[in-house]
């Protein structure tokens, strides 16, 4: 009976030891987890809307989304003799409301001697539309193909 005593003592303070690490490791992993839902909180609310043109939504609505036609996917369309167009499909970001549009005209050449290319018209939630001026009846849409001509853009907004 004593043997069994001490044995059982011995099994009891094993378990107590096991229990008392395996808090420890708990208490860890629930720190570990605190600071991980912290740092994830953090970069979720890296984008910062500070004013918008249907006014201010929840900060964790907000999103970053960009994008480009594409070198040899763009769509263009002839405007004019001096000018070409193009809209901007932006439907995948799935805002809900008008976003912020930063746009550039990105090509293998002769995109320099362009106006229009940071021009925004007609934005949607889905999307927008560009006019570039080219002038000298050059702005067709055979010549911008040619040289590669797309639109970059970028463009930050709500999707709640």
């Amino acid at each position: 009976v004593k043997q069994l005593k001490a044995y059982l003592t011995e099994q009891n303070a094993n378990l107590n030891n096991q229990i008392k690490d395996s808090n420890a490791t708990v208490a860890a992993l629930s720190e570990d987890l605190t600071t991980l839902r912290d740092e994830v909180t953090r970069k979720n609310a890296a984008v910062s809307i500070v004013s918008a043109e249907a006014g201010l939504r929840e900060a964790s609505c907000s999103k970053v989304c960009a994008g480009s036609t594409g070198r040899s996917t763009s769509a263009w369309k002839y405007y004019s003799t001096s000018g070409i167009t193009i809209t901007v499909d932006m439907s995948a970001c799935d805002f809900v409301a008008v976003p912020t549009v930063t746009t550039a005209l990105e090509g293998r050449t002769s995109h320099w001697t362009t106006t229009g290319s940071s021009e925004v018209y007609s934005a949607t939630a889905t999307s927008f539309s560009i006019y570039i001026y080219k002038g000298s009846g050059t702005s067709t849409t055979t010549f911008a193909e040619a040289r590669q001509w797309n639109i970059e853009w970028v463009a930050v907004g709500y999707i709640c």
